[in-house]
C-alpha cells in the first residue's frame, strides 16, 4: 500500500505532500498530466540548415505549400556529400536537391544539407515521417500537372529501398491554410533545373 510522503523544507516544516496518482486524479481529475511522450508545440516557420551559414533555414511554408501543391507524397532524402553538378537523374528530384537548389546560397550548393539533424526537425513538425521507398511518390488520385517536367527529371526507381521524407497531407494542407505563401514566393515547378550544370 502506497503512503504519503512530505518534502521539508529546511526549517523541517511540509513544504510539498507526495500523493498516489490514483488520489491526484480523484481530486484534481480535470488537471490530469498529460501521457509521456505527448508534446503539443507550434510547429516553426523555419528548420535551420547547420551547414549553410548561420541564418539559412529551409523557408517550412514554402516547402510545405510545394509539397501539397504539386501532389508529392515522398521524396527521396538522398543525403549526399558529392558536389551538385554530378547529381544524376532520380538523384536530382530528392530532398537533398531541393533543399540545395531552393533554400541556400551557392556557395553552399556542394554541401551536403539532408542531415539527419535537418530531417529529425522536419519529422518532429508532425507535418512529415520518414519511411522507405524506391522512389518519389505522388498522391493517389492527385492530378500532378508537371509530367514534362517530371519526365525532364527522370524520376526513376533506385534498385533498392532507401530512406525517404514522406508527407502527412492533411496536417501539411492545414498547416498551408494556417501560412499562406504569395505567388511570388512559392517554390517553381520545375525547381530541379536550376542552377545544375
Amino acid at each position: 500500500m502506497l503512503k504519503h510522503q512530505f518534502i521539508l523544507g529546511e526549517d523541517g516544516q511540509p513544504i510539498f505532500a507526495v500523493i498516489p496518482y490514483a488520489e491526484y486524479a480523484d481530486v484534481f481529475g480535470a488537471a490530469r498530466a498529460e501521457p509521456t511522450g505527448h508534446v503539443d508545440h507550434p510547429i516553426p516557420l523555419s528548420i535551420p540548415l547547420p551547414n549553410a551559414g548561420a541564418s539559412a533555414a529551409i523557408d517550412l511554408p514554402r516547402f510545405v505549400e510545394y509539397w501539397v501543391r504539386c501532389g508529392i507524397q515522398s521524396l527521396p532524402i538522398n543525403k549526399r556529400a558529392k558536389p551538385f553538378h554530378e547529381f544524376e537523374g532520380r538523384e536530382l528530384f530528392s530532398l537533398e536537391a531541393l533543399i540545395r537548389t531552393c533554400f541556400i546560397s551557392e556557395s553552399y550548393r556542394n554541401t551536403m544539407q539532408a542531415v539527419n539533424e535537418v530531417t529529425d526537425k522536419l519529422v518532429d513538425t508532425g507535418l512529415f515521417r520518414e519511411v522507405r521507398f524506391n522512389q518519389a511518390r505522388l498522391l493517389p488520385g492527385q492530378i500532378f500537372q508537371r509530367e514534362q517536367a517530371i519526365l525532364e527529371a527522370q524520376i526513376l526507381p533506385y534498385s533498392r529501398s532507401v530512406n525517404c521524407l514522406e508527407i502527412v497531407y492533411d496536417k501539411a494542407k492545414e498547416y498551408c491554410k494556417q501560412h499562406p505563401v504569395a505567388p511570388d514566393q512559392k517554390i517553381p515547378s520545375a525547381w530541379f533545373n536550376r542552377g545544375h550544370a
